[in-house]
């Protein structure tokens, strides 16, 4: 057990460059795991709700790696039960459509049949220019009449739903 305690640093005030490399490595697998255990979406296209997970990951596992305060083992059970939260909270929201906007919000229409909504692009502080951009990205377009509706996503991205060629 003494070696184990040396090779991780686990009671020391201040960690040697091998402690921080074998903490590094051991993070990266065990991270990795975590991440497999919570499921792919946790750094995928995100909600706030994904992108909290994982700023709270990166921080608690940074730490874990180079600061001998913190404790160890103990930092990735903590990491694990995020993890298991996150997948919880995940299977709460797929079963349940009320859960899923409290947790993870729900689109807001920017424009309907091609006008826009000044009232929501207000609230959500997305300009016209925004929207264009996403115009631009997506649709490869500088029309504006392309547009028969857009939506800001959860995630934060702007979707666009092209007009029918026929109602041009």
């Amino acid at each position: 057990m003494e070696f184990i305690s040396n090779l991780f640093g686990l009671h020391t005030d201040k960690l040697l460059l091998h402690q921080m490399i074998v903490r590094a490595i051991t993070v990266f697998f065990i991270a990795l795991a975590f991440i497999r255990i919570s499921g792919i979406r946790t750094l995928g296209k995100q909600t706030a709700f994904d992108n909290l997970t994982s700023i709270i990951l990166g921080a608690i596992l940074g730490r874990a790696i180079v600061s001998a305060q913190q404790p160890f083992f103990p930092s990735l059970l903590a990491v694990l039960v995020l993890m298991l939260l996150h997948r919880f909270v995940s299977l709460l929201t797929f079963k349940s459509h009320r859960l899923g906007k409290i947790f993870k919000g729900e689109s807001i229409p920017l424009i309907e049949d091609g006008k826009f909504i000044e009232k929501n692009m207000s609230r959500t502080n997305t300009t016209k220019e925004d929207i264009e951009e996403s115009l631009h990205l997506f649709l490869t377009s500088d029309e504006m009449k392309d547009i028969k509706a857009a939506y800001l996503e959860r995630s934060g991205e702007i979707s666009i739903i092209r007009n029918n060629k026929e109602e041009k």
